[in-house]
């Protein structure tokens, strides 16, 4: 009798879970869209750094350690600059990951005495790739040498090294993997808070049965909306304020930036995950629903925002993807004002995105939201 009474509501239980769609969709795609993008982001191999090259040497020999750098795919030649303070503006704007620096005397230095130094800028805010990167730098000057000395005995003398490397980590010298990481998790905090929380706020009223007593309300549907969006977006900048203090008292994670513009792209990027959890809302029929669809929508937000890993480590397809994230320019400005001290005349591109993107979900949210109250 029991046996039977439990096959009975294993087949109840398993007939009603087959009818939800939505969860049987959450419990099978999702993981599985999550493993294939956590295996491609989530790569410890470093390749494709852009590197930009002031040759002030431009012989033959230099041309072939220029050559050296690039020969394994690790480091790809993104332009060339006449001066060093250009360079070094470069790996400030984030448009180099790393700068190679060849003097002019680097050839004579060769002939005349046997060695000769060369410099490299490295953009230290990702430590970890920045870590690696010196690393293959390294490597990369020993091969170099060791064929130096086999092919060009006469320019050695005795046992000293050709070619000494002098590496300069910029904006995290310390080569902390927190000044990566927090932004990035303060970024993911408020994506799931944003859009969570604002979807789940919105249905609720469609399960308590109060959304229609808001029909009854002389109140304009925009006017609605705003009163949704302003309180959600008051309280997670106050959790925004709280997380920059922990991460300054506790990872002494620098502000070299300005404040008011860190303010504004956080309101604007909070408004944005607000009005998508609104947008969410308005296409869900329940709690269990908005909640489900939620967590399906950010996973991939997270995993592609650069919150994790560095954007420019993967994929080709995936940093096409990443354009359209908001996250991912949200992210840009974080760390940019925080770490580098930078503003818009260097990331005004990504600004002008995420300002597209808060007009675009707003716009969005409000018409189904108007449509659901209609």
């Amino acid at each position: 009798m029991l046996n039977r009474r439990l096959f009975a509501l294993l087949i109840k239980e398993t007939t009603e879970l087959l009818r939800n769609r939505q969860l049987v969709i959450f419990l099978t795609i999702s993981p599985v869209i999550s493993m294939v993008i956590f295996g491609y982001v989530l790569n410890s191999n470093v390749s494709h750094l852009r590197l930009g090259i002031l040759d002030q040497n431009q012989v033959a020999i230099s041309r072939e350690l220029i050559d050296a750098f690039t020969a394994n795919q690790v480091f790809l030649v993104d332009g060339y600059t006449y001066k060093q303070q250009d360079l070094t503006n470069q790996v400030k704007r984030g448009k180099v990951d790393a700068g190679l620096i060849i003097p002019s005397t680097f050839s004579q230095d060769l002939m005349q005495t046997g060695t000769s130094e060369i410099a490299v800028e490295i953009d230290g805010i990702n430590a970890y790739s920045s870590g690696l990167a010196k690393g293959y730098i390294a490597q990369i000057i020993t091969q170099f040498n060791l064929d130096l000395l086999l092919q060009n005995q006469p320019i050695s003398t005795g046992l000293e090294i050709p070619i000494q490397s002098q590496i300069t980590f910029r904006y995290n010298p310390g080569t902390l993997d927190s000044w990566f990481f927090v932004p990035g998790v303060i970024g993911t905090i408020i994506t799931l808070s944003a859009i969570l929380a604002a979807a789940v706020e919105a249905v609720r009223e469609k399960d308590q049965g109060t959304l229609e007593q808001l029909l009854m309300t002389p109140v304009a549907s925009t006017a609605i909306l705003i009163s949704k969006i302003v309180p959600i977006s008051g309280l997670l900048t106050v959790t925004l304020l709280m997380c920059l203090v922990v991460a300054y008292g506790v990872f002494q994670l620098p502000f070299r930036g300005n404040l008011l513009l860190l303010l504004i792209f956080s309101i604007l990027y909070i408004q944005i995950g607000v009005a998508l959890g609104l947008a969410i809302s308005a296409f869900s029929k329940n709690k269990l629903q908005t909640i489900l669809v939620g967590i399906f929508i950010t996973i991939p937000i997270i995993l592609l925002g650069g919150a994790v890993t560095s954007v420019s480590s993967m994929p080709l397809l995936f940093r096409w993807i990443a354009q359209i994230n908001p996250l991912y320019h949200y992210l840009v400005i974080l760390r940019g004002i925080l770490l580098k001290g930078t503003g818009l005349e260097v990331w005004w591109l990504h600004a002008i995105a995420m300002i597209g993107f808060a007009t675009l979900t707003l716009l969005v949210s409000a018409h189904r939201y108007r449509k659901q109250l209609s």
